[in-house]
C-alpha cells in the first residue's frame, strides 16, 4: 500500500506490521455531525477495512475533543449544561457513523477523561523550559522548537493568518511569539464549570496537549499513522509534533495522513461558517450505501464541492452492480475484488473504486450463475467498501 505521506510532501510506501496503531483527530461535539465530518472519518474507516482485509490487526483512535471553547460558548446560547451538550452530540456522531456502516474502532477517548496526565505532561514541559506564563496561563516557547513550522512548510504569513483563524491569540500580551500556543488555561471564576483541580492548579488544557496525552497513553510513543482534516495541518499537527519531541524526541507518528474539506458554496463544511449538510437529514432521505457511494466520487486529498446528484449517480450505480452481481462468472467476481482492492492500496483512490465499478457492469459475463443469488465474491468486495446491503449478501 501506498499513501501521500504529509511530512514527507510525496507517496510513501505504507507497510505496517501485523499490528497497525492509527490516531484519528474526531469531533468537538458541539452541534451535529455534517457531511465534511462523514467524508473525513470514512477515509480511515476505508483505510481500516482494507488493512483488515490484508490480515492486519488495527486500532483505530479517534478522539472526542470534548474540552474546547466552542463547546462552552454553544452552551450558553442554548442555556444548556457543557457536559450535556457534548453528551448528546456524541450519542448523535455515534449513531451516524453506525448508520453509516462505520466499522467499530479501538477506541474513542475524551479529553476529559485525561486531565491530571494532561496537566503532568504540561510540567514535564515547563521543567524543560518550554512552557512559560502568562497571566498565569502557560505557553509553549516555539522559538526553543527551532523546527517549529516545519511540518506544514507555510509561510511566516501564513502561519499568523491560521494561528488567527484557530483561536491562537498571536496578538496577546505577554507572550515571546506570536506563534506560541496554549498548554494550560488558569481558571478563577467558580461558576466555569469547566475546570479542575490539578497540580497546576485550577484551570483546564490547551487543545493541542489533548491529541498529545491521549495518542501516547493508547498508542504509545510513537505509532503508525495520525490522521485528520487537512485543517488540522497547523497548528494543531505542528503543536502535536513539538511537543512530542520536546518530550521524547520522537515525532508521534510514522506517517500523516490528511483529508480535504467537503466544500458548500465555495467553503469548508463548517459549524463556525453554517454551511452545512447534516448526515442525519441525508440518513433519513437515503441508504448507507448510497450516501457513501456519492462520497467515493471525491478524492480524499482534493475534497470538492458537493454535488446533490451524486445521490442518484450512486443509486444507479449500486443497483447495477446488483444486477451484475447475479449473473456474473468467478473471473469476472475475482478480477473486480482484486481491482478494488488495488484501487484501496493506491492512496484510498476513491475515485479508480468508482471506475473499477463502472467496468464491472459494463462488461460481458460469459459464464452467468443462475441470476437467483448474488455472487460471494461480490458480496465481499461491497463488504471491503462498506457497501453491503442486506440484498446484496450471499442468501
Amino acid at each position: 500500500m501506498r499513501i501521500y505521506d504529509t511530512s514527507k510532501d510525496k507517496y510513501c510506501s505504507f507497510d505496517p506490521g501485523h499490528l497497525v496503531r492509527i490516531y484519528v483527530c474526531g469531533i468537538t461535539p458541539y452541534d451535529s455531525a455534517h457531511l465534511g465530518h462523514v467524508f473525513t472519518f470514512m477515509t480511515y474507516d476505508l483505510l481500516q477495512r482494507r488493512l483488515e482485509d490484508s490480515g492486519h490487526e488495527v486500532r483505530m483512535v479517534r478522539n472526542i475533543t470534548d474540552i474546547d471553547e466552542p463547546i462552552y460558548a454553544k452552551a450558553t446560547e442554548l442555556q444548556t449544561d457543557y457536559v450535556s451538550l457534548a453528551n448528546s452530540e456524541i450519542a448523535s456522531f455515534q449513531s451516524v457513523l453506525k448508520k453509516l456502516n462505520f466499522r467499530p474502532i479501538f477506541a474513542e477517548p475524551k479529553a476529559s477523561e485525561y486531565i491530571q496526565e494532561m496537566a503532568d505532561v504540561v510540567g514535564k514541559l515547563c521543567a524543560k523550559n518550554f512552557g512559560y506564563t502568562v497571566d498565569k496561563d502557560i505557553y509553549f516557547d516555539t522559538q526553543k522548537y527551532k523546527k517549529y513550522g516545519g511540518f506544514s512548510g507555510y509561510t511566516d504569513q501564513l502561519l499568523h493568518k491560521i494561528a488567527i483563524i484557530r483561536g491562537g491569540n498571536p496578538e496577546l500580551k505577554g507572550k515571546r511569539h506570536p506563534l506560541d500556543f496554549l498548554l494550560w488555561k488558569h481558571i478563577d471564576d467558580p461558576a466555569d464549570k469547566a475546570q479542575w483541580k490539578t497540580n497546576l492548579g485550577q484551570g483546564r488544557p490547551g487543545w493541542h496537549i489533548e491529541c498529545t496525552v491521549m495518542s501516547s497513553q493508547i498508542l504509545g510513543d510513537s505509532f503508525d499513522l495520525h490522521g485528520g482534516g487537512t485543517d488540522l495541518i497547523f497548528p494543531h499537527h505542528e503543536s502535536e509534533i513539538a511537543q512530542s519531541m520536546v518530550l521524547k524526541s520522537t515525532a508521534p507518528a510514522q506517517h500523516w495522513l490528511h483529508v480535504s474539506p467537503m466544500l458548500l458554496a465555495g467553503e469548508k463544511m463548517s459549524k463556525s461558517l453554517g454551511n452545512m449538510i447534516f448526515a442525519k437529514d441525508l440518513i433519513a432521505r437515503h441508504d448507507s450505501a448510497t450516501i457513501r457511494l456519492a462520497l467515493m466520487h471525491y478524492h480524499h486529498r482534493m475534497g470538492g464541492e458537493w454535488q446533490n446528484e451524486l445521490l442518484g449517480e450512486a443509486k444507479k450505480l449500486l443497483d447495477s452492480v446488483h444486477t451484475s452481481s447475479l449473473i456474473c462468472d468467478d473471473t469476472s467476481a475475482d478480477k473486480l475484488l482484486s481491482d478494488i482492492r488495488t484501487a484501496l492500496d493506491d492512496d484510498i483512490n476513491t475515485l479508480e473504486v468508482i471506475d473499477v465499478l463502472h467496468r464491472f457492469i459494463k462488461q460481458p459475463h460469459k459464464q452467468p450463475n443462475s441470476g437467483n443469488s448474488v455472487h460471494p465474491t461480490i458480496s465481499k468486495t461491497l463488504d471491503l467498501l462498506g457497501l453491503l446491503s442486506p440484498r446484496m449478501q450471499v442468501q
